[in-house]
């Protein structure tokens, strides 16, 4: 029988589609009863009904998304207090939770969020981690049942092991794309812009951020120059911006902001990668086998390429990259061999990702490793 669970989940009043793409990659990992499970937004009040729904589940999941900051509780952020978690009788599991550090900033909490994040803590087995510099955080507050396993985005597909998804040039004649693909996704009977698929060696996915409005538009041309064609996969309105355009000087970009998870899924489907900002954005890609590059304003993406040997550039917000730089992060979007640490990385933490939901009493649907195949042995 399937456990009822209470899902903690940011999604519910925001329209940043990277909770989106959390949550969905969540609720397929997991295998539950959802006809009785519950959804709570933290960003919003919280009542003792509320609190008496939760202790009606078997578990409280708290669907992973960027929340350990310094200051934890803040409205439209989280809104739940010490004395309510306390309430809870039933284990809050966090899952691949994150922290935010920007340059120059410790690894330290505030007392309220020092509270609460150990209260959580102490409710169940084992937390998980997006990052890193999360577990890091959490260590230096003393608290020890953590568990890094990156974010449940990057393994949204399931796969137990990453390959890089073939050009549609590379698929052997005869053999369909669903049997060449090991990362399938759902694909829609249209296209996101009303238009023909791209072929995929020649369309990227461009995540963009406000504070890297410079680096963007060099790295648009970058692209242009070199004959890609583009979408901005926006996950906010403000990241809408190339959508403008200004005449004669930076002509508008085809811009993609739908708070609906069909449209940036067929984008995947008909791209050659991901490049730029946006940490779940781009890690939406590689859940699908397409390669990525990021570029890190702060600790989320620049700890997670790390953990996971990714691709990455530092630069604070509203600071610029060189023109150098930009132009081998394109080139490194295309190499193969950038992305070999990370396969290992990925097939690591997908274990660990599975070990960590069976060891919280929690059931998934990750798929298995394939068992190395045994070389017959020769008669002697």
């Amino acid at each position: 029988m399937h456990r009822v669970l209470a899902f903690i989940n940011p999604k519910l009043s925001t329209r940043n589609v990277g909770d989106l793409f959390i949550e969905d990659a969540v609720k397929r990992i997991l295998s539950y009863d959802a006809a009785e499970s519950i959804d709570i937004d933290p960003r919003q009040p919280i009542t003792d009904q509320h609190i008496a729904e939760i202790n009606r589940c078997d578990a409280a999941v708290i669907v992973g998304t960027n929340l350990w900051y310094r200051q934890l509780a803040r409205p439209g952020r989280w809104c739940f207090t010490a004395e309510q978690l306390k309430a809870i009788r039933v284990p809050i599991i966090p899952l691949g939770v994150g922290t935010t550090r920007h340059v120059g900033e410790d690894n330290a909490f505030d007392d309220d969020t020092l509270r609460q994040l150990r209260i959580i803590h102490d409710s169940c087995h084992q937390a998980s981690v997006r990052d890193e510099r999360t577990r890091e955080a959490l260590a230096e507050a003393g608290i020890r049942n953590v568990t890094l396993t990156g974010c449940p985005t990057l393994y949204r597909s399931l796969a137990a092991q990453w390959t890089m998804r073939p050009l549609d040039s590379e698929r052997p004649v005869g053999v369909s794309p669903s049997r060449m693909n090991s990362f399938p996704v759902r694909a829609t009977p249209y296209s996101a812009l009303g238009v023909q698929p791209y072929r995929r060696e020649n369309h990227v996915a461009l995540t963009v951020r406000k504070g890297q409005r410079r680096n963007v538009r060099s790295l648009v041309q970058i692209l242009q120059r070199k004959r890609f064609t583009l979408t901005v996969a926006a996950q906010q309105d403000k990241d809408r911006f190339l959508g403008w355009g200004i005449p004669w000087f930076a002509p508008s970009v085809p811009t993609l902001y739908r708070y609906d998870l069909a449209p940036y899924v067929d984008l995947v489907e008909r791209s050659f990668g991901a490049i730029g900002c946006r940490l779940h954005g781009n890690m939406f890609h590689l859940s699908h086998g397409n390669p990525a590059v990021f570029l890190a304003n702060c600790s989320r993406a620049e700890s997670y390429c790390q953990t996971y040997g990714l691709p990455y550039y530092y630069c604070p917000d509203h600071e610029s990259l060189t023109a150098e730089q930009l132009n081998e992060a394109v080139e490194r979007l295309a190499d193969r061999g950038e992305y070999a640490r990370f396969a290992e990385r990925y097939a690591h933490f997908h274990r660990v990702l599975g070990d960590t939901l069976v060891a919280n009493g929690l059931e998934h649907r990750l798929k298995q490793a394939e068992p190395a195949k045994q070389l017959a042995r020769r008669a002697a």
